[in-house]
């Protein structure tokens, strides 16, 4: 395309001028090719560069900013989701903001549903109560609690879930419950690994 507009440009130019030469034909094609080649580069450049940026999460997880997202096909106790995940090189699911949770329970409701819903990175089982990410032991700031929740049901709810029956709100659960998928997460660039079954 770039070349065909350099050509239409010297057509017009040798139409109005009515004299143009054998040598200013061979510069103006010598020059044609040298910009058609530096266009070439460009869009190389520029095809490599979204070629990796879409590569930033591996096959079977989703991007969300900056993030990579694994939604499990199966189900597993907290502890072991939190294993998977690690061996996965990710960390159960740490939500930060409400955008992000919207994001988080419309893909939830996108792939398996699960009995129970699906855990988060969310517990309370160092300090009863105090919840925190287990991924970096930060407060959890945001929340986005279901009614009355949580509420330590029978003193034996430490691990944070969305919980399928009340809008993938949060909740709190027994932590040995398998009947949960689990969702994890990663940074892009951080190598993340498929999910192998």
């Amino acid at each position: 395309m770039f070349f065909s507009v350099i050509l239409v440009l010297c057509s017009i130019s040798v139409i109005e001028s009515k004299t143009c030469d054998r040598s200013q034909e061979k510069s103006l094609i010598s020059e044609m090719r040298s910009l058609l080649e530096a266009f070439e580069n460009k869009i190389n450049d520029n095809s490599c560069k979204c070629t990796s940026n879409s590569e930033e999460c591996p096959a079977g997880w989703k991007t969300y900013k900056n993030h990579c997202y694994f939604f499990s096909p199966d189900a597993k106790t907290w502890h072991d989701a939190a294993k998977q995940c690690k061996n996965m090189k990710g960390y159960l699911v740490k939500i930060t903001d409400s955008s992000e949770n919207s994001w988080v329970v419309d893909m939830i409701t996108r792939s398996v549903k699960h009995y129970y819903g699906s855990w988060m990175g969310a517990a309370d089982f160092k300090n009863e109560g105090h919840w925190r990410w287990v991924h970096d032991s930060s407060k959890v700031l945001y929340s986005n609690w279901s009614a009355h929740q949580p509420d330590n049901y029978r003193n034996n709810e430490d691990c944070g879930h969305f919980w399928s029956a009340h809008q993938y709100q949060w909740n709190d659960a027994p932590c040995h419950l398998d009947k949960m998928g689990y969702i994890c997460e990663c940074s892009h660039g951080s190598n993340c690994r498929p999910f192998n079954g």
